[in-house]
């Protein structure tokens, strides 16, 4: 990269129509090229009523996408809201570590825990701005001038500390366009995962509903659906309280609850990357099988308690049960991947909501679960459902992982774009 005072190139360049390339990007201050003058309105007022209202809850951490908003007159506000226009982004300015950032392209009224920033437009295109403001520089200078409070927050004399470099106005339009068609393909991403997990929820609920049933492999019908508690198809076994602190490198692995509350998909395979341990490898440790299922037996909230995880392929790895898990072996009469999706059911959900103790924590006791009754077909039956319910989940993931590959290339552009 080569830099000449206030001008730069960055390291990736659009080249114009006729020449050979754009003239270097030249360094500007935040003012220089953005305004920010909305006044605080009162959200009673009825000729506001029927305007969209956005607040930084409506706003996806990096991704610059808009999430379900209502109308003013939906919601109860008091306090002044900030106008905007079509032109307008919106900034949130409270936790600025969560790069919160929209361009809703209509009118509105946003919290004042956000800004309506205006561009000018002679000097930078609104689309231009909206993917500058979610550039991983801006993003960081907002981190690092907003740590000062408890409640990280930037105000308007801080963005104006903020410098860039700027291309002109057409190689400004190209990038814009360029990384408008990265954000379609990775909202169309989004709404292919989206209408797939419907797909499977819809499923799971007639398959365990027993609205629809398998047929043997001679076309006939299984057996009629028995039912059992939990701790009569199988047994638990030992689970450790090693904490995050012992952590590296180290012989074994452990299933961490808060890696079944946000890391693994639900399903261990071998490629699946297990933390490991800096424990005593001389000490003998009870480990965990093919087929174990491990379920978080704590949690903040009710959602994530007993949420559970199988393992399909220890792949010669030492792995034990972690800190807040309890770790269950199914005997020959219980299918592993039937009882994980059984876990995914409303029914489920609502015995853990019967069963869970605790205030500010939740938990979930062993006898607790124990006492679960699994709706139980004939072994046969439970794989074949397994098997078609494994799929749909792998074809969720594929689409998940591509998803993120298509951030990470955005991301990846924007670094050698921006600067």
């Amino acid at each position: 990269m080569s830099s000449f005072g206030v001008f730069k190139k960055p390291k990736i360049r659009f080249r114009p129509t006729q020449g050979s390339e754009y003239e270097p990007w030249v360094k500007k201050d935040f003012y220089d090229c953005v305004e920010i003058k909305a006044k605080l309105v009162n959200p009673r007022d009825d000729k506001y009523a029927y305007y969209p209202h956005i607040g930084p809850a409506n706003m996806e951490k990096y991704s610059g996408r808009l999430l379900d908003y209502k109308l003013v007159k939906d919601e109860d506000l008091i306090s002044g809201k900030y106008e905007f226009n079509e032109d307008d982004i919106v900034y949130g300015k409270i936790n600025p570590q969560f790069g919160k950032v929209v361009f809703p392209r209509f009118k509105g009224l946003c919290s004042a825990d956000s800004y309506p920033i205006t561009a000018k437009k002679d000097v930078i295109l609104p689309d231009f701005l909206f993917q500058l403001l979610l550039s991983t520089k801006f993003l960081k200078y907002t981190t690092s001038v907003s740590m000062r409070t408890g409640m990280p927050k930037i105000n308007r004399e801080e963005l104006g500390g903020y410098s860039f470099y700027l291309p002109s106005l057409e190689e400004q339009q190209k990038i814009a366009s360029f990384f408008s068609l990265l954000d379609q393909k990775i909202v169309k991403q989004e709404e292919k995962i989206k209408q797939l997990e419907l797909f499977k929820k819809g499923m799971l609920q007639k398959i365990f509903s027993q609205e629809i049933r398998f047929k043997d492999e001679n076309g006939q019908d299984f057996p009629e659906w028995e039912t059992a508690h939990l701790g009569d198809l199988g047994s638990f076994i030992k689970s450790y309280s090693f904490s995050r602190n012992m952590e590296g490198e180290g012989e074994y692995q452990h299933i961490h609850y808060g890696d079944i509350h946000s890391k693994f998909s639900g399903i261990i395979l071998s490629q699946t990357e297990i933390p490991s341990l800096i424990i005593d490898s001389d000490s003998s440790y009870t480990l965990l099988e093919d087929g174990d299922v491990i379920f978080a037996d704590a949690s903040e909230d009710t959602s994530d308690l007993g949420k559970s995880v199988v393992l399909l392929e220890v792949d010669n790895r030492k792995i034990i049960g972690g800190l807040h898990t309890l770790c269950f072996r199914p005997d020959n009469r219980l299918d592993s991947l039937f009882l994980h999706f059984f876990t995914q059911t409303d029914e489920y959900r609502k015995f853990i909501k019967a069963n869970a103790n605790g205030v500010s924590v939740f938990g979930l006791s062993k006898p607790a679960l124990s006492s679960l009754e699994i709706p139980l077909p004939d072994i046969k039956e439970q794989i074949k459902i397994s098997s078609f319910l494994y799929k749909l989940s792998r074809k969720i993931e594929l689409l998940k992982r591509k998803k993120t590959e298509l951030e990470e290339m955005k991301r990846g552009f924007m670094s050698q774009m921006f600067v």
